[in-house]
């Protein structure tokens, strides 16, 4: 097969230096050709044949070079001209002879095409002929006649001024080529840096400033603030439904969003402002010397309002609200980091607060960050220390009255703070990831206990475990089901993973084929707290769902509402027509328990059976209310 691949650089010089030696080697062979041809005219026989076979030696030279042995072609052509250069000294007119004229042209081409060792030999051998044959004149051992000055004599000189001119030419030529292409090379350079600099300070996708770029625009902005004390403010937005638009449509609508939003931004900034994309689906902005508070918070609202504008995409309507942080300096910061700190902290706030507002950075709103660094580094400490316990509340059938299963509910036995519910930590798991680690766990242990609740005699039960939606977006929640039933040899029959409606609503191919799987292992999939999520019918008949979850709220006080109880009492028919099972959640006194089995209710969960549990009670419990059977 042929090399494609591109000559080296090396391979390129050499080429070069191998041409060019070629041409110095015709410039001698004409120089010596008409110094032949001037000598036989002249019957100077011996001189003709030293400068014949001179003629001769050097086409050795001429098959080197083009054989690129570029090295031996030239020390050769310096060597053989060097010698016959000192010889015609010699022989004539010594340091008055024509021949001494070449020494600068050898040198030259020594320069060109040999090393510094051989220009300095060179050099050397020169100066000591030139020295040596001018002492031996002056002492008698050899006698040099001095050369007249005729034709003959200036045609030589003629020929020889030409082939130095001619040495020179080249060598200057080379030297334009090289500074041609030096700066050729540094045009490039300088252009490909400039375009890395682009692209390091700079978003691929949209285009703005990113936040290497942004820290330069606020350290600058800051400078001049500071000589006019005046105030700088910036601005952290953070999209709030994005990921639902991104992961129901795909990236590219996400991307098109992104695009959109930063030409919306930019339309509404004035010129001396900077909007940059942070990363994902946030931004920031920041303000050249904005006057008021009051200003700011203008055009915050108007930011809000532009970004809730409309989004189409693939004739799909999406509305993409925000949340903001606003901080300035030198108020509550007077360096980058410090202020893009605090301003995401006010971001945060916002978005806690249900979104789609600003808020401007207070001290305690950075007490509360402090918080939340601290819980996440408690849950990190908890996870490690196994910290985490399961208590487990029994699910009655409404039917029978006999205990069908339980519910796996997580506590946290914090070493200083005592126990801690599940609602005080879980949301702040699901933010930092660390839910993922969490509910694995959950899983595992649950599996384990409902084995030990069959070896125990109780054949049916099953155990349910409420799974985050962060859980189900994580590409091992199936092999994490599947590993923790085969560990506990549990049937996929004996394992209930409850879901909120908001996961189902995105419907999802990839969603869809997950809990497509995860029942094929056996394992029941119900919704949790069902009618407070987006309820939406349709996808009770996408996936496989086999169990609705009455949310407490309603069956609280079923028996006292009368719109609870019209709530309740539908979606239990709506179930039936569905071949869905029921579970009444929240169920502390009898009456409630009448009425969800004169509904027609399948199961009961609460206070009234059982508060949650540990395992061991649990055990106990269930001895206690029945045999097993």
């Amino acid at each position: 097969m042929p090399n494609t691949h591109p000559p080296s650089r090396q391979r390129i010089e050499l080429f070069f230096q191998a041409k060019r030696l070629i041409q110095i080697f015709w410039a001698c062979e004409i120089t010596l050709a008409v110094l032949l041809a001037q000598r036989l005219l002249l019957n100077s026989f011996e001189l003709s044949f030293i400068i014949f076979t001179t003629m001769c030696a050097l086409s050795l030279v001429y098959l080197l070079a083009k054989r690129d042995k570029v090295n031996h072609a030239s020390n050769l052509l310096l060597a053989i001209l060097a010698l016959i250069l000192v010889a015609l000294m010699w022989m004539h007119g010594g340091v008055h002879d024509e021949a001494v004229f070449g020494f600068p042209s050898l040198l030259i081409m020594a320069a060109m095409f040999g090393n510094k060792k051989s220009f300095i030999v060179l050099l050397t051998i020169f100066g000591l002929s030139i020295a040596a044959n001018a002492v031996s004149n002056h002492l008698g051992w050899v006698t040099n006649y001095s050369p007249k000055v005729d034709l003959t004599s200036g045609f030589l000189f003629i020929f020889m001024l030409l082939l130095i001119s001619y040495s020179i030419w080249v060598a200057a030529m080379d030297y334009r080529l090289l500074l041609d292409k030096l700066h050729k090379e540094n045009t490039e350079v300088i252009n490909s840096k400039k375009e890395i600099e682009e692209m390091l300070l700079h978003d691929i996708l949209t285009g703005l400033p990113n936040r290497a770029m942004a820290e330069i625009v606020l350290t600058n902005a800051l400078k001049k603030a500071a000589r006019t004390h005046q105030k700088n403010y910036l601005m952290f937005i953070d999209l709030d439904n994005f990921k639902l638009i991104n992961d129901a449509l795909g990236h590219q609508a996400g991307d098109a969003l992104l695009v959109e939003i930063s030409t919306r931004l930019q339309t509404l900034l004035r010129k001396n402002d900077t909007v940059c994309r942070f990363a994902g689906d946030e931004f920031i902005i920041i303000f050249d010397t904005i006057d008021s508070q009051e200003l700011m918070a203008t055009i915050s609202e108007k930011i809000i309002d532009i970004i809730k504008t409309p989004f189409y995409f693939n004739s799909n309507e999406f509305i993409c609200g925000c949340s903001i942080g606003i901080t300035v300096s030198p108020d509550d910061g007077s360096d980058f980091e410090t202020l893009l700190r605090n301003a995401d902290t006010a971001m945060y706030f916002s978005k806690a607060n249900g979104g789609n507002n600003f808020h401007f950075f207070d001290q305690k709103m950075d007490n509360q960050g402090h918080d939340y660094l601290n819980l996440i580094n408690d849950l990190r400490q908890a996870i490690k220390k196994q910290e985490f316990f399961l208590t487990y509340q029994p699910k009655v059938d409404l039917t029978n009255k006999k205990i069908i299963g339980a519910e796996a509910l997580i506590r946290w036995q914090h070493p200083k703070k005592g126990v801690i519910y599940p609602d005080q930590f879980i949301p702040e798991a699901e933010k930092s990831g660390l839910i993922n680690e969490i509910g694995e766990w959950v899983i595992k242990q649950a599996c384990l206990a409902c084995k030990d609740w069959i070896t125990a005699g109780f054949k049916d039960f099953t155990v349910a475990v409420n799974v985050s939606s962060q859980q189900f977006k994580q590409d091992n929640i199936y092999q994490v089901v599947k590993t923790a039933l085969n560990n506990a040899k549990l049937a996929g029959k004996h394992l209930e993973l409850e879901m909120t409606e908001s996961l189902l609503v995105e419907n999802s191919h990839e969603l869809k084929k997950l809990l497509q799987d995860i029942s094929l292992l056996g394992v029941h999939l119900s919704i949790d707290d069902f009618g407070t999520g987006y309820s939406n019918l349709s996808y009770l008949k996408e996936f496989d769902i086999k169990t609705l979850k009455i949310d407490r709220s309603f069956v609280n006080d079923v028996e006292n509402n009368g719109k609870n109880k019209a709530l309740v009492k539908a979606i239990i028919q709506m179930a039936k027509g569905l071949e869905l099972t029921t579970v009444g959640e929240g169920v502390e006194n009898q009456q409630v328990a009448e009425l969800l089995s004169d509904f027609t209710c399948d199961y009961g969960q609460g206070y009234l059976w059982s508060k949650p549990v540990r395992d061991k009670d649990f055990i106990k419990f269930i001895h206690s209310y029945a045999k097993p059977s």
